[in-house]
């Protein structure tokens, strides 16, 4: 079932979600959250789910709890891997009375797509329908290859050492190379990789402007296609809409703004594209399940908890 399927059907169920907004270092792929500080219960609240702007992946040191991926659940123990997609609802519950030891890297798959298959628009879009599928969990001993990448990835950010940006920019090249292994040619069809592909002169100029007016028939001439025929082929790779895929990217950068400065509300609404407030509210309210104001203070509090807990949040990237 696609991403965006699943939000929806949490959405009709009426299930409680949580946007949580992570900031990649503009100079690296990959935010590590290590340390002590998550060392802890974990929600033990299977109602409220939440979901990412980026790929979560995670490791299970020591502990027993379950995950919640969308609305199958999946018992997890020592040595076990979570693989998130973005925009996918999960949760991470601790069996109540126990702590969990998990440690996190949040990765812009994007952008490490981009630096593995820089020139091949056909291979990123195969790459990321394979990874982005569904959630995982994953046993240590089952997939080492996987497992020793993410440690070795968490071990270069405690560290530190010389080189280490080169050093886990490689590394994680070869784990999206694993995770897209996961499925093997499930996901072969080329007819589909070819629509995605058709399709990215929209995703691009999308991605490029959408502070400015933007319409679907504006899109559909960029890819050189008919607009029926555009809305088909864009609903069809990306199991949204033209319009929904505007909102979301115009939404996910206000979010960048609305955590990252004191910009007012109206100026950050004219830059992420919509053209009042009020448009920004009712856009806000239906992907993010509340208002921008109050995402903004749910957002820096907990940022300040993740950099209390975790002194290794940004530091090696400044």
């Amino acid at each position: 079932m696609a991403i965006h399927d699943k939000l929806y059907i949490m959405k009709q169920q009426k299930t409680k979600l949580q946007y949580r907004y992570y900031e990649v270092p503009p100079d690296t792929h990959i935010l590590a959250l290590l340390g002590k500080g998550w060392i802890r219960e974990y929600d033990n609240n299977q109602e409220i789910l939440h979901f990412h702007n980026c790929l979560e992946i995670g490791y299970c040191h020591s502990g027993i709890g379950t995950m919640t991926y969308g609305d199958s659940f999946h018992p997890y123990g020592d040595r076990m891997m979570t693989i998130v997609p973005a925009q996918y609802p999960h949760n991470t519950n601790s069996k109540p009375g126990n702590k969990c030891r998990w440690e996190y890297l949040f990765v812009s798959l994007d952008s490490v797509l981009a630096s593995l298959v820089p020139n091949n628009t056909f291979a990123r879009a195969q790459l990321a329908r394979k990874i982005n599928k569904e959630a995982r969990l994953l046993r240590h001993d089952d997939n080492p290859q996987i497992a020793n990448l993410i440690l070795s990835i968490m071990d270069e950010h405690r560290t530190k050492d010389s080189l280490f940006q080169e050093s886990v920019s490689g590394m994680l090249q070869s784990l999206v190379v694993c995770f897209a292994r996961l499925h093997g040619d499930d996901l072969s069809d080329t007819n589909s990789g070819k629509e995605v592909s058709a399709i990215s002169a929209a995703i691009d100029y999308v991605d490029k402007n959408y502070g400015e007016k933007l319409s679907v028939s504006m899109l559909a001439d960029t890819c050189h296609m008919s607009e029926t025929h555009f809305r088909r082929v864009f609903l069809q790779s990306m199991n949204i809409s033209p319009l929904a895929y505007i909102n979301r990217i115009r939404i996910e950068a206000a979010c960048r703004l609305l955590h990252t400065t004191n910009e007012s509300i109206g100026d950050i609404a004219i830059k992420s594209g919509f053209t009042t407030i009020t448009a920004l509210n009712r856009n806000f309210k239906e992907i993010v399940g509340m208002t921008p104001t109050e995402w903004r203070k749910d957002s820096n509090y907990y940022e300040r908890k993740l950099m209390s807990d975790s002194k290794l949040l940004y530091e090696g990237w400044k």
